[in-house]
């Protein structure tokens, strides 16, 4: 057997470890400790458990594709290679990936990238912008089978049934959610929405954190429609929240936030209306009254003196105030009827009161009957509520 140099043993060392299938490619997990970062770009570190620790590099190439601001202490997963150091043989693990196990790294990632897009002013309410209380439409970007679709328009539809809603099913958590849900949000910014919500029914930190991405997070801010997100946390707070222009805690809330009730507002105008009425014709007559003691007490101290001038100050008087009242009367009664016709005009129950219905299918005001099938279920709201029916049979032209 001849003999071997220290460099040509560790080379062999060194290509044996490289043959081998499973230390070619090794998952691992433990905490982050002695945790350098050299001016090359390469990471330095040891991974450690209670019993054990290993060396650990990462070259440059591969740190810079790391999202988290990794530190001293945190837990993460690793995969990579065992190679040795061919100078002194130490045994080493070259990393390849590393990803967060825990809530520590993504909490200051939060937060960092909270302070940046608040130190850019995209977190200044002043800067966002207030709801239609009336909406249109309304583009809804959730689960398509989940119950955040079910509960946001059950409430909708109780608060304001002319309202049209279009899904647009999207990823709620994994990786390539944000990347989807900003695909969706591109693919829509010129339709003639009134109001973009994204909601889902809460959830873990890990399940929300792709909400919480940088890029994301920029679409919603810029968006050239209001946007409303409810990612389903009554304390916790996403970013795209923070950006969004209106934040919800649930699904439910967002839809109470994206209308207002229809019914409960046709009645404030009603005891408006009722109210301002009554202070005018309170108004008119106090005035009738403080116009008629003016004249008398002219005529009671003047009359001895100029009594042919009082009577005729007097009619005077008199008929201006008339005139006054007269005009004042009629104005406000013009401003009464018109607000009245407007109200009624804005009334969704005027139309179905005389017999009619308004038709739903599939989320949608039906308009096009050739959109219906056989068996196909439809919903009927009418002045008094709503009936679920379903399709037996089609005629597109009544005889």
């Amino acid at each position: 057997m001849s003999r071997l140099s220290v460099s040509k043993l560790n080379l062999l060392i060194s290509q044996e470890l490289s043959l081998s299938p499973f230390l070619r490619r090794v998952e691992v997990e433990g905490e982050l400790a002695r945790f350098v970062r050299h001016a090359s770009g390469h990471l330095y570190f040891t991974l450690k458990d209670d019993f054990s620790s290993i060396d650990c590099t990462m070259f440059r190439s591969d740190a810079a594709k790391l999202t988290a601001p990794f530190e001293e202490g945190d837990r993460v997963a690793l995969t990579g290679r065992i190679s040795i150091y061919e100078k002194n043989a130490r045994l080493q693990l070259y990393a390849r990936t590393m990803t967060p196990l825990g809530e520590g790294i993504y909490l200051r990632q939060f937060e960092l990238l909270k302070e940046k897009l608040a130190a850019e002013g995209l977190l200044d309410p002043l800067r966002k912008r207030s709801l239609h209380p009336f909406p249109q439409r309304i583009a809804l970007l959730t689960s398509q089978t989940g119950a955040a679709k079910i509960d946001f328009i059950k409430v909708l539809r109780a608060r304001n049934p002319l309202v049209e809603v279009q899904l647009y099913p999207i990823p709620l958590q994994g990786d390539g959610t944000a990347e989807a849900i900003t695909g969706v949000l591109q693919s829509i910014e010129e339709m003639p929405f009134d109001l973009v919500v994204i909601t889902r029914g809460g959830g873990s930190y890990e399940d929300l954190r792709e909400f919480n991405d940088e890029g994301l997070a920029r679409v919603i801010a810029q968006y050239p429609i209001p946007t409303l997100c409810a990612i389903g946390h009554e304390i916790d707070f996403t970013i795209a929240e923070l950006v969004a222009d209106v934040r919800g805690a649930t699904p439910t809330e967002a839809a109470q936030l994206s209308c207002a009730d229809v019914y409960s507002y046709l009645e404030q105008s009603r005891s408006s209306i009722t109210s301002l009425l009554k202070r005018t014709q309170d108004r008119l007559l106090h005035m009738q009254e403080k116009l008629r003691f003016e004249v008398l007490d002219n005529l009671r101290f003047s009359f001895l003196r100029q009594s042919a001038q009082v009577s005729r100050r007097a009619e005077e008087l008199i008929q201006g105030g008339r005139s006054s009242l007269q005009y004042q009367l009629h104005t406000h009664s013009k401003m009464l009827e018109q607000t009245a016709s407007h109200l009624e005009s804005l009334n969704p129950l005027r139309i179905l009161s005389r017999g009619y219905s308004l038709v739903h299918y599939d989320g949608h005001v039906l308009t096009d009957l050739k959109r219906l099938h056989i068996g196909d279920t439809i919903e009927n709201i009418t002045a008094e509520g709503r009936i679920i029916s379903q399709i037996e049979e089609i005629e597109y032209e009544l005889q």
